[in-house]
């Protein structure tokens, strides 16, 4: 059995080679992105969302022992109303002044 050459590749190579694409100036050109007002109202409504439902609920429920314990307490402020509850409410009214005690 002999094998028989297919033919020059070399003049097929040097054709391909020899071909050039003139491409042009580059030029750069960046992407824009424009929203709508409608579209930026909607984004900061979805995130006025989402930070409602990551704050911890921090009410207590309004049982009956607890409506009773609200309303004592102003029935009777003299009561509730201690040295220690005053400084408390103190301090937290200062602290949301942004002013530090401690």
């Amino acid at each position: 059995m002999t094998i028989d050459r297919i033919g020059p590749l070399n003049k097929i190579l040097k054709t391909q080679s020899d071909v050039r694409i003139n491409k042009g100036k580059k030029t750069e050109k960046g992407d824009k992105v424009e929203l709508s007002e409608e579209a930026k109202k909607m984004a900061e409504i979805s995130q006025a969302e989402a930070k409602v439902k990551n704050t911890p609920n921090i009410r207590k429920e309004l049982t009956p022992e607890r409506i009773k314990e609200l309303r004592d307490k102003l029935e009777n402020p003299d009561e509730y109303l201690t040295k220690e509850v005053a400084e408390q409410i103190a301090d937290k009214i200062i602290e949301s002044f942004g002013i530090k005690t401690k």
